[in-house]
This record gives structure tokens, C-alpha cells and sequence, in this order.
């Protein structure tokens, strides 16, 4: 039969048992904290690529090989195992990679995308084989990071482009406007030139006309008289006209005005009353008349006490000289 233990005995053994259970406890506990402070650890780490990466955006933001390169260099030490990992960052045929950079068989990986499409690629690999889990050497919440990582990379990728294409633009439009800039002071210089040209022409027409021609129609209207003698006055008168610019100035502001109507308003400048007109023209003076009040019509001078040959040579003077001192003297049938 066997001896029963004592009352001594048996608390000796339940003490044994409840120091076993408190060391057990403590075990545990133990080993529950070291889990949550290494979670902790790795979230820390992934706010910190995080927040590294929204820093290069701003100290970068022109530069996008020195915004890939250190995007690539945080992203080792953010993994479980820095100590083995490296990191390449793909884009437009470029590789932005670590220090001891190697390709292994152990790699995670997330495509950029800008504009819709895929423009490269971010590769964090481990260099030698790692303590593995469920889901293989890489956390769960990694391959979250590493999504993250190249959503912001696309991002910035996509910024830059813009911000590259909108100073490509501005620098277009300056070398444009640049270019209208000399092709105006070009057209002004040209357009100074022929109104220079222009007017040594009239100049040169007129010095012309004053020394070989008028001195013989001087002498001509001396011979003549009656209706030829009118005729040669005109003449006379009209010659001083072809290097005026009057019938050019009349016809770009009355383009209204029909050519008789042109030919008459000369003849009223000059001085011409009505019947003298209508002895020229071979009409009669209430033609003459009728042509004159369609004439203050078009010019607006209706209802208005404006003598119309001194209207037209005020509005159409030239330099040279006036040829009659008696429009202003007109009667007021000639008005």
C-alpha cells in the first residue's frame, strides 16, 4: 500500500507547482511583448520610408534622378531584414539601385504607373535567405508598403512631367512671342522705309511737275482764254493734285462717294463754282447741285452752315500750297 503523503509534504508540492505556474506566466508575457515591440518597430519603419519619401518630393521636386535614387536607398531599411536587403527602382530603362546591389530569387516588387501607364518599376530584394513565415520571407504588411511606395513614386513621376511639359510650353510661347517681337520692329522698320520712300517719290513727282511742266502750262493758260482758258486752269490746279495725297485720303474715308462724285468734290476744293463746273463737266447746273448736296450727305455735313470747299481742304490739306484763296467767299448757292 502505498504511503500517503504528509500535510507537510503536500504543500511543499503545491508551492513548487504555483512557482512553476508564475514562472510559466511570466514566460509568456515575456515572449507576448517582444511580438507587439517588433510590430511596432516594423510600422515605425514604414511611416518612416513614408514620410522620407514625401521629403524628397519637396527637396527634389525638379531633379528626378536624385528623387528615385533616394527613394531607393530608404527602402532597405524599412524591411524586416535590412541587413540583407537592397533595392531597385526601374524607370524609362534607368536603374536606381543600393549599395551591394544583387538580383536574387527572394524579391517583392510593385509597377509605377504615370498617366495610366506602366513607366517602371520598385524591387526590394533579400540578399541571402531570411527567417520565413506563412506568407514567405516578405511581412504582409510589406507588400502594403511597397504599393505605396510606388503609387507615391507615380505620383511624383507624374508631377514632374507636367511641371516638364508646362515649362516646355512657357519656354515655346517666350521664344514665339520673342520671335513676333523682331518680326514687328522688322515690319515697323520696312513700313518706315516705303513711307519714307513714299515720300521722296512725291516729292521728286512734285519738284518734277513744279520745274518742267507747270512752267509750260503757265505759259499756255497765258495764251488761252474763254472755255480753254478753264481748262488749263483745272489742269493746272489737278497737276498739283497728283502728288497730293487728296484723292487717296477721300477715297479710303468716303469710299461711298462714286467717281464723279470724287472728280466734283476735287473741283470744289480748287475753288470751281457750280456753273463753272457744269460748263467743264458739260451738264447742267442743277446736276452740278445735286451732286453737291449727295456729296454733304455722304460726308454728313447736312443741316450744317459748312462751306463744303473749305471743308475739303481742311480735312484733305497737304503741303502743297492751296492753288484758290476764294472758297471761303463763295456765295451761298455755292455752300
Amino acid at each position: 500500500m502505498a504511503k500517503q503523503p504528509t500535510e507537510a509534504e503536500l504543500k511543499a508540492q503545491v508551492k513548487a507547482l504555483q512557482l512553476r505556474v508564475a514562472q510559466l506566466e511570466k514566460a509568456a508575457s515575456r515572449s507576448g511583448k517582444s511580438e507587439l515591440e517588433l510590430a511596432l518597430r516594423e510600422r515605425i519603419k514604414e511611416l518612416d520610408c513614408l514620410y522620407t519619401i514625401a521629403r524628397l518630393r519637396e527637396t527634389h521636386l525638379y531633379s528626378t534622378d536624385q528623387f528615385l535614387h533616394g527613394v531607393a536607398e530608404c527602402l532597405p531599411r524599412s524591411w524586416q531584414y535590412p541587413e540583407h536587403a537592397c533595392a531597385r527602382i526601374v524607370h524609362v530603362g534607368k536603374h536606381y539601385v543600393t549599395p551591394r546591389f544583387e538580383q536574387t530569387k527572394w524579391r517583392i516588387a510593385s509597377e509605377v504607373f504615370v498617366d495610366g501607364q506602366v513607366a517602371g518599376v520598385v524591387e526590394v530584394f533579400y540578399r541571402e535567405v531570411v527567417p520565413t513565415g506563412d506568407d514567405g520571407p516578405f511581412l504582409k504588411e510589406e507588400y502594403a508598403l511597397i504599393q505605396a511606395v510606388a503609387e507615391r513614386v507615380g505620383s511624383m513621376l507624374t508631377h514632374m512631367k507636367t511641371q516638364a511639359d508646362l515649362r516646355a510650353a512657357h519656354r515655346a510661347v517666350q521664344r514665339e512671342h520673342q520671335a513676333l517681337q523682331e518680326a514687328n520692329i522688322a515690319l515697323r522698320a520696312v513700313l518706315s522705309r516705303l513711307e519714307e520712300e513714299k515720300r521722296e517719290i512725291r516729292t521728286s513727282i512734285l519738284g518734277n511737275i513744279q520745274k518742267i511742266i507747270m512752267p509750260i502750262v503757265f505759259e499756255l493758260e497765258l495764251e488761252v482764254t474763254g472755255r480753254q482758258r478753264s481748262y488749263v486752269t483745272l489742269l493746272r490746279q489737278n497737276l498739283h493734285e497728283i502728288a497730293s495725297p487728296f484723292l487717296t485720303q477721300i477715297c479710303r474715308s468716303h469710299m461711298q462717294l462714286t467717281p464723279v462724285e470724287i472728280a466734283i468734290s476735287t473741283m470744289v476744293r480748287n475753288g470751281l463754282s457750280t456753273k463753272e463746273i457744269a460748263h467743264l463737266r458739260c451738264i447742267s447746273p442743277a446736276t452740278v447741285r445735286r451732286h453737291r448736296e449727295n456729296i454733304r450727305r455722304k460726308l454728313n455735313l447736312q443741316n450744317q452752315k459748312v462751306n463744303l470747299a473749305t471743308y475739303l481742304q481742311a480735312s484733305f490739306s497737304d503741303d502743297a500750297p492751296s492753288e484758290t484763296g476764294v472758297a471761303s467767299r463763295l456765295p451761298p448757292e455755292e455752300m
